[in-house]
């Protein structure tokens, strides 16, 4: 007994260190990280094996952890004790425990595809907004990011004062707290991040320096590093992307994303006050993953026009592609260490003008070449693991 009290304790104590260096710097997230590694203690000390002649303990408190972790009342986006540590599955929703329910007649592909062709413009599809709204009120939680994504593509019309728009965005709308990497993101085919880009409109932008916006969202110093002139020009060259007539016609300017890490302007962590501009840092290497994207050769729709891939083709393809995966792996890592260890609310992230949320949707569009089978209605079965090995 002794043996197994010693054990358990150590683990505790392990478990509740990792979490103090591990997880992020929220207190709610923390608290659920000291729950859940203290549970996995008392688990671990469970399955230890017993003294000889010992006698077990009342199976009160490990019976009442169990029904915790197998009964899941989670929805998508709600913070609470267990949620954010739950593997989703079938994140394309093409399986049949993630079908649409309320009508059979209608799949999870086609509402993305609606939702690409209306991203910003939801009063002017009747039918998309009828058929989001039966989604919210009759699905279950089971399709993950379509409940999500609909439910931000709603905003609007469910929170059109700019303050509970932001307070959605930063509680119930966050999506950092889904256990969902970004380029799984992409890889569904659902249009989260072109949801959120369509949400930061020059009206929501501008709110946050009211003196309503900033009695809600205090203003934040501005770093030298994201002023600076490097940082500037990139950050400019992304918004006339975004603000454009043709954004499909736009070039990523490699030049100032790579300028932005050779000059030294990137990360300038403390030197003479330079400080650290992990959004800029982020986008430029958006723009990285978006060029290689859109490299010569790797123009898969053609490629199969003349009769497949060829072997020198597919290589390149398959480079390429977990050069994209390291680059938005990395670009993620920043932004969540952005909102998390900065503090910076998820809502005002939203509305960042470094345009982080219309970069990563412009490069979900540019996904379909690189990744055989993807597309708006999803990955098909055949190619389900490809591009994950490269996680």
């Amino acid at each position: 007994q002794g043996v197994r009290q010693s054990a358990g304790s150590q683990v505790a104590r392990h478990a509740l260190w990792g979490c103090r260096f591990l997880a992020p710097p929220r207190p709610m997230v923390l608290a659920s990280c000291r729950s859940r590694l203290a549970l996995f203690a008392a688990l671990l000390a469970a399955l230890l094996p017993a003294s000889p002649g010992e006698e077990e303990p009342s199976g009160e408190v490990g019976d009442d952890s169990w029904s915790r972790l197998t009964t899941d009342d989670w929805q998508p986006g709600r913070v609470g004790e267990f949620n954010t540590t739950f593997p989703i599955k079938d994140m394309e929703c093409l399986g049949p425990e993630t079908a649409i329910r309320f009508n059979a007649g209608l799949d999870w592909a086609t509402v993305k595809a609606a939702l690409h062709l209306s991203l910003g413009q939801l009063a002017t599809d009747t039918w998309l907004f009828q058929v989001v709204a039966k989604i919210q009120r009759d699905e279950p939680d089971t399709c993950v990011l379509g409940i999500t994504t609909t439910s931000s593509f709603l905003l609007p019309v469910t929170m059109p004062k700019f303050r509970n728009m932001a307070r959605m965005l930063n509680t119930d709308h966050n999506l950092l707290v889904l256990n969902v990497t970004f380029y799984d993101s992409l890889r569904s085919g659902f249009p989260v991040f072109g949801v959120l880009d369509s949400l930061a409109t020059p009206e929501f932008r501008a709110w946050f320096a009211t003196e309503e916006g900033l009695s809600f969202f205090p203003s934040r110093p501005t770093t030298k590093a994201c002023e600076s002139p490097v940082a500037s020009a990139l950050r400019e060259a992304v918004d006339r992307g975004r603000t454009s007539d043709e954004p499909e016609a736009w070039q990523p300017p490699l030049h100032l994303a790579t300028a932005l890490f050779s000059s030294g302007e990137a990360g300038l962590v403390g030197c003479s006050g330079a400080g650290w501009c992990a959004p800029a840092e982020a986008a430029a290497l958006l723009v990285w993953a978006l060029a290689l994207a859109r490299r010569p050769g790797t123009d898969g729709p053609a490629a199969r026009a003349e009769g497949g891939l060829s072997g020198t083709s597919e290589a390149v393809r398959r480079s390429v592609l977990r050069d994209v995966v390291e680059l938005v792996s990395r670009a993620e890592t920043l932004i969540r260490s952005h909102g998390w260890d900065e503090g910076v609310p998820f809502g005002q992230l939203v509305a960042t003008p470094w345009n982080l949320w219309w970069l990563l949707h412009r490069l979900q569009l540019e996904l379909p070449p690189l990744v055989d089978g993807i597309g708006f209605e999803g990955i098909g079965s055949s190619s389900a693991s490809a591009g994950r090995q490269e996680l």
